[in-house]
């Protein structure tokens, strides 16, 4: 664990570097640019350690009848929040909340030692926790007052342990971690009644899993964990990307309605946006020009919703969410008896927030994508812009996104 530790806070390293050198520079010597790895330092980084302990009531799979279930949760992360370790435990629920928690902080010292790290951040959100760290709690639990005292004991071998006391939003990598030890244990008390206990290897995270809890590609029939799914779905969500089957050199699409299973409720709103987005060509798109709406539609839908206004033929438009009208030839608020050209030249800028946006954008040097209006920001290479989906398809790459990430400065 140690020495893959010290590879990813390398590679880390290396890779920051790599991003800072100058172009000219880069061209001309990154040929012989290296950095040899050698035992990483994690001596000066301060770490941070995430733990949340979980106790539950769930209704097991195939059964009218709920039971209490217990987890614990742990994730470290450097500096950045980048998560280098995580484990998730299943543990005995009749002990109560409190006991959990402390038993999790525990496991996430041990795992801090295991991994050598000596300067650590402890985040938690329970105050008894906190206050036991500090040494201002004192516990009257006689279950408790033994871990605690592990604890005092543990918090020794660090240079530096620093608590940190926040809300639980704040540890969500350690909540999730948590969720999933108790959903694993409540399937696997299912699966042991009904008789169904067999395992099957992921092959992203190599964990036995129960077979409840491991979801199929519907077209390639590639088999990953829940979790392993989820963290997948999540990061290409983030990219602006649809997210296709994980298995090297697949390209098979993830159906929306098959990953409920391990989606929440945002990142499922999100999958939605994203598939809607990929369905409509970048010239067909239109969003809601209300700051408070913004929804994305096309030319036939909202031409459709709007057919049997009067207005229609003059450029009036209605969102199909906010029903707010609006003016589909320069996609601002609609104008009545004032023409594009006119509005654009004397009203466009009456909104302060519009104002402040024009100053800004003229500050930084923004500009706008000719097709879909979005403000883009110069990164790197030269100055010639393309709308996503155009960027895409120059570079050879077959992904069909665009929308709300807007254009791509090149």
């Amino acid at each position: 664990m140690q020495d893959n530790l010290n590879r990813l806070i390398h590679d880390q390293v290396f890779a920051k570097q790599i991003t800072e050198i100058p172009e000219r520079e880069w061209r001309e010597t990154g040929d012989w640019f290296e950095k040899p790895y050698g035992n990483a330092n994690n001596n000066e980084e301060v770490f941070r350690v995430y733990s949340k302990g979980l106790v539950s009531e769930e209704m097991v799979m195939g059964t009218n009848v709920k039971m209490w279930f217990g987890g614990i949760g742990v994730a470290i992360c450097d500096t950045r929040d980048c998560c280098v370790f995580e484990v998730w435990k299943s543990v005995g629920s009749d002990c109560g909340g409190d006991v959990v928690e402390v038993k999790a902080l525990l496991e996430a010292l041990n795992v801090a030692v295991d991994l050598g790290l000596k300067r650590i951040q402890v985040y938690c959100d329970d105050g008894s926790v906190y206050g036991y760290l500090t040494g201002k709690g004192q516990p009257t639990n006689n279950n408790i007052v033994s871990l605690v005292e592990q604890l005092n004991l543990i918090q020794r071998k660090f240079a530096y342990c620093g608590p940190v006391f926040v809300r639980q939003n704040n540890i969500k990598f350690a909540f999730q971690l948590a969720r999933d030890a108790i959903s694993s244990q409540a399937t696997k008390f299912a699966e042991n009644a009904s008789g169904k206990t067999l395992q099957e290897e992921c092959s992203i995270c190599f964990e036995s899993i129960y077979r409840g809890q491991m979801f199929t590609v519907n077209k390639c029939l590639h088999r990953y964990c829940f979790s392993c799914m989820r963290k997948h779905v999540e990061a290409t969500l983030l990219q602006g990307m649809l997210p296709a089957c994980p298995h090297d050199k697949c390209k098979s699409d993830l159906e929306i309605e098959s990953c409920k299973k391990f989606l929440d409720q945002k990142l499922y709103d999100i999958m939605s946006l994203r598939v809607k987005e990929a369905s409509i060509p970048p010239t067909e798109k239109v969003y809601c020009p209300f700051s408070n709406c913004s929804a994305l539609m096309s030319k036939t839908e909202v031409q459709e919703y709007t057919a049997t206004s009067s207005s229609a033929a003059q450029g009036m438009r209605k969102c199909v969410k906010c029903r707010r009208r609006f003016c589909i030839n320069c996609n601002v608020i609609w104008h009545e008896n004032v023409t594009c050209t006119d509005y654009l030249k004397y009203f466009a800028n009456q909104s302060s927030s519009e104002a402040k946006l024009k100053s800004l954008a003229t500050r930084n040097q923004w500009r706008q994508c000719d097709k879909c209006k979005n403000m883009v920001e110069l990164a790197q290479g030269c100055y010639h812009i393309y709308c996503r989906p155009n960027w895409l398809k120059l570079n050879g790459l077959t992904e069909k996104i665009c929308g709300s990430n807007g254009p791509k400065g090149i």
